[in-house]
């Protein structure tokens, strides 16, 4: 179970992830709106978590 969360084997899999990192994303960065570093820090994490989504579809 866990290892189809992590690696799904289906675009549709893909796609559910990236929009899921995206939607987290733009959650916690309304959460934390009032502290800019905490956005920043946010939105960083996020580019490095749909970096690595890139390099695994490369692989």
């Amino acid at each position: 179970m866990a290892d189809d969360l992590w690696y799904p084997a289906t675009d549709a899999g893909v796609a559910a992830q990236v929009v899921g990192v995206v939607a987290m994303t733009a959650i916690v960065a309304t959460l934390v709106r009032r502290e800019r570093s905490l956005v920043m820090f946010t939105i960083g994490a996020a580019m490095v978590v749909l970096g690595l989504f890139g390099l695994r579809a490369l692989h």
